[in-house]
């Protein structure tokens, strides 16, 4: 039975509760540490905002900045998130080489712990691919995943009291009168402990009982640990990066302008968004001249390598617009740079990117 480090943290410092991981993993790939399981929640509220999404596109910042409530951009896909002391956040940094598995089974096999525990509560929880977990059609836990080297990292959260009103402020719409839509829509698609018990749980109850089916389930056992000294540095290291401009803008590059529309004859710039079994994907596109001249890829998913995105746009550029030749030109650099986008295939990427271009001619 392989050996786990276990660090029981409870509260921290709300960005810490992000970097910690992130640190972790980068300091495991350098010099082979413990596999690791951490637990931890936030000192205060703040929100989150995955690895792949435009800031201004998901967030209403201005709002964040008049109530004094901090946001970041983490170090894994998926979505924006109101994450507050009403939930408890599970980590799990384990060595590559040791689970080496396809970002979907890697999903699944983490997650039935956390099942387990739910169930455990009398809570009807079940896995939903790609990265869910439901009770009685609602979404009751939020998960990411990401690889840095040969370290691989699932992180996502136990929640006591889903905040639908709060979430529905902090997320962009396109329109005021959408947003009480939008709170009634999160209460009736997501769930937490007080959606289904009159009495809650206490946290150190849920994290007894994840912690035992952790063990059981993964077949590992677990054993109390500290931060080493190089994992400390690397966590200051990390939450100076999150700070930096070009960190929040990473998508975006540094806050560059990205949607604008036809220029001349045959050049356009767009945006078409389509939500897929992996999660919803965001394009900004330039045609010129039957080529794709330029594409950012944003939206609420994961893919492996985490960082890839930019590489990626940057093979894509120049690629003939053509419904023979596309599809099978993506799928060659999708091969070539070893990507692991599960959900979609890049045929539908392709023919997403096609389906704009005919539309747009029209």
């Amino acid at each position: 039975m392989k050996e786990w480090r276990l660090l029981n943290l409870a509260e921290i410092p709300w960005q810490r509760t992000q970097s910690i991981y992130h640190a972790i993993a980068l300091v495991q790939n350098e010099l082979s540490t413990p596999n690791t399981l951490i637990i931890n929640w936030p000192n205060k509220a703040f929100v989150c905002i995955g690895l792949h999404q435009i800031v201004d596109l998901v967030i209403e910042s201005n709002y964040l900045e008049k109530r004094n409530i901090p946001f970041l951009r983490r170090s894994c896909g998926g979505g924006s998130v109101y994450l507050d002391q009403d939930q408890v956040f599970y980590q799990v940094i384990c060595n590559g080489k040791e689970y080496p598995m396809k970002l979907g089974e890697f999903y699944k096999f983490f997650l039935f712990p956390v099942v387990s525990t739910y169930q455990f509560f009398n809570i009807a929880a079940e896995y939903s691919p790609i990265n869910d977990i439901v009770a009685n059609g609602r979404k009751i836990s939020g998960n990411g995943a990401v690889s840095f080297g040969n370290s691989r990292v699932l992180v996502g959260n136990f929640i006591f009291n889903f905040p639908s009103k709060m979430m529905s402020k902090i997320l962009r719409v396109p329109d005021e009168k959408f947003r009480d839509k939008i709170a009634k829509s999160l209460e009736e698609r997501m769930g937490s402990f007080s959606s289904f018990l009159k009495k809650l749980p206490s946290k150190t109850d849920v994290v007894e009982k994840f912690i035992e089916f952790f063990e059981k389930e993964i077949n590992v056992k677990l054993t109390e640990g500290t931060l080493l000294e190089e994992e400390i540095e690397k966590i200051e290291e990390i939450e100076a990066l999150y700070r930096q401009k070009e960190w929040i803008y990473y998508v975006e590059r540094e806050g560059d302008e990205l949607f604008q529309q036809k220029i001349k004859t045959d050049t356009y710039f767009t945006y078409v968004e389509r939500k897929f079994e992996g999660g919803l994907f965001q394009l900004f596109l330039q045609f010129d001249q039957k080529k794709l001249a330029d594409i950012t890829i944003s939206g609420d998913f994961s893919i492996n390598p985490p960082f890839i995105l930019h590489k990626l746009e940057k093979e894509m550029i120049g690629l003939a617009i053509d419904k023979t030749t596309l599809p099978t030109s993506i799928e060659q650099i999708f091969n070539s740079l070893q990507v692991d986008l599960p959900g979609i295939t890049s045929r539908q990427f392709a023919s997403l990117i096609l389906e704009k271009y005919s539309e747009i001619r029209k």
